[in-house]
């Protein structure tokens, strides 16, 4: 009932409304307009309120979390391009691993079929070049003569290979610069306006060790077969030049397998050298030997060296010093030595035989010539060496002294022996060594053969006395600097020869290879 008479005045009171809408047909747009008018009123002209610090603070927070977003936003998008690079790197190394995994095969397999000579993996190369300026100051002069201090620049290069064929055969061969025909130096002096300079064969050998091959003790015994150095033990060079490549044959007796108590080693040198060659006469040859110890007591190393030389047919090298033969023509003319050799060194007596050639038959007396025929003396030496080591004397460098004697039994003359004696401190193995020595050298005039001794001692050759000294420095490991002098007076004087003290100095650069 109540709900009923609601609705009748909802219908009534809308009826009503309905009614004066009709009555009033503008008055709904102006109760709308001034509506909305009030409202929009109200808010354009509502007082502006002032922001508080509480609001700054967030507004200025938010602005900040805004930016940090879009940064992160960008590392975001960074990461993912970095990460596309790093998967694409990844790809073009296992490629590239792959392509070497393939390359290092084919290499392999190149290697399977084709490789280097056996030989070529057993070949040694070696060498030196060295450069010297060398004086010589206040030398011996013929009466009459005019003499000056001498200053020179000479160079020296050695290039050797060596083929191994196993343990037991080898082929050595150096080639080295040089006059070819002196046979005691291999230096070139700078001159000549800038011409060429030789290189000669300097070496040319066999090596033959046998060992389990032909079951014996490897080591026991070699030969050399060829132009080779020399295999003797020298302390020095007074008896035989460094630089000296004998011809021939050679052999070495190892005789102990191992150390027996203080005796290291006895070795035997045998020697078969030929110097000349004759047709239809004997040829020239050297005989000889050596017996050559090591030994120790404590800490001190010995070596010893006892030889002896016998020379057959020494006159030939003699020979090769004239200029004429013994030979003349029909006319009386003498006939020239297509043999001789200027470059020799001679200090020893020589015997010179003058020839008289036949008058013809009515024709003019041929005028006497001289040739030389031999020596005086002959040859058998006697040579005695021994050294001894002392390690560790200064800076951990050894000392060394050596003496060497030798004598000769056909000596035409007294003057038939010659002896050194010097010391060594240190020696020049690695960058920073060094090395002192001095020495003295007394050579009789017929104690050796003057063509192949000591070339650097004095005016070289024999009948020569006095002190050397000198320095090394390894500056750096293939490079030794050396500073030598020799100080040298004849012990003979030759006639109208003057007899000053000769001092011969020298500077080398040396680099070993």
């Amino acid at each position: 009932m109540h709900i009923r008479s609601k609705r009748k005045w909802t219908a009534a009171g809308a009826a009503s409304a309905r009614g004066a809408t009709r009555r009033a047909p503008g008055g709904w747009f102006v109760a709308s307009t001034l509506v909305w008018t009030l409202a929009f009123g109200a808010v354009g002209v509502a007082p502006a309120v002032a922001e508080t610090n509480e609001e700054k603070r967030l507004r200025l927070l938010e602005q900040q979390l805004q930016r940090q977003a879009e940064e992160i936003k960008e590392l975001r998008k960074e990461l993912l391009q970095q990460k596309a690079v790093g998967q694409a790197t990844e790809g073009r190394a296992e490629e590239a691993a792959q392509n070497a995994d393939k390359v290092k095969a084919g290499l392999d397999q190149a290697k399977k079929s084709f490789s280097l000579p056996d030989w070529l993996n057993r070949t040694t190369v070696f060498g030196d070049v060295r450069y010297r300026h060398e004086g010589f100051y206040n030398q011996p002069a013929v009466s009459g003569q005019d003499v000056t201090a001498r200053n020179r620049e000479r160079i020296r290069a050695r290039l050797g290979v060596r083929v191994a064929f196993g343990d037991e055969l080898a082929a050595t061969i150096r080639g080295a610069s040089g006059n070819i025909n002196d046979p005691i130096s291999t230096n070139e002096t700078l001159t000549g306006n800038f011409n060429r300079k030789n290189f000669n064969l300097d070496w040319a050998y066999l090596t033959f060790t046998p060992g389990k091959t032909f079951a014996l003790r490897p080591g026991v015994f070699s030969m050399n077969a060829g132009k080779f150095p020399n295999p003797i033990f020298r302390a020095d060079e007074m008896v035989f030049d460094e630089d000296l490549s004998p011809e021939g044959t050679s052999e070495t007796f190892q005789f102990l397998a191992q150390p027996i108590g203080a005796l290291d080693q006895v070795k035997l040198h045998a020697l078969q050298w030929t110097f000349a060659e004759i047709a239809n006469k004997q040829d020239g040859w050297m005989f000889g030997g050596q017996i050559n110890p090591t030994f120790h007591f404590g800490n001190v190393q010995f070596e010893a060296g006892l030889g002896q030389f016998w020379w057959l047919n020494p006159d030939l090298i003699a020979q090769a010093l004239s200029k004429n033969t013994t030979a003349y023509t029909a006319s009386g003319a003498p006939v020239a030595n297509s043999n001789q050799n200027t470059q020799l060194t001679n200090t020893n007596l020589l015997v010179t035989k003058t020839i008289q050639p036949p008058t013809q038959p009515g024709g003019k007396k041929p005028a006497a010539f001289t040739a030389i025929t031999g020596y005086q003396s002959g040859f058998n030496q006697t040579n005695a060496v021994l050294s001894a080591t002392i390690p560790n004397v200064v800076a951990g460098q050894p000392l060394k002294w050596w003496a060497d004697y030798v004598y000769n039994w056909e000596a035409a003359t007294d003057d038939a022996q010659g002896w050194t004696s010097g010391l060594r401190l240190g020696q020049t193995k690695t960058r920073g060594d060094w090395s002192l020595f001095g020495f003295y050298e007394h050579l009789g005039q017929e104690a050796a053969i003057s063509s192949f001794a000591f070339s650097d001692f004095g005016t070289a050759g024999t009948n020569v006395q006095g002190p050397g000294i000198g320095i090394d420095y390894q500056l750096l490991n293939p490079l030794t600097i050396s500073a030598k002098s020799y100080f040298t007076n004849f012990i003979n004087r030759p006639a109208n020869t003057s007899n000053p003290t000769l001092s011969r100095a020298q500077l080398d650069f040396l680099l070993k290879f």
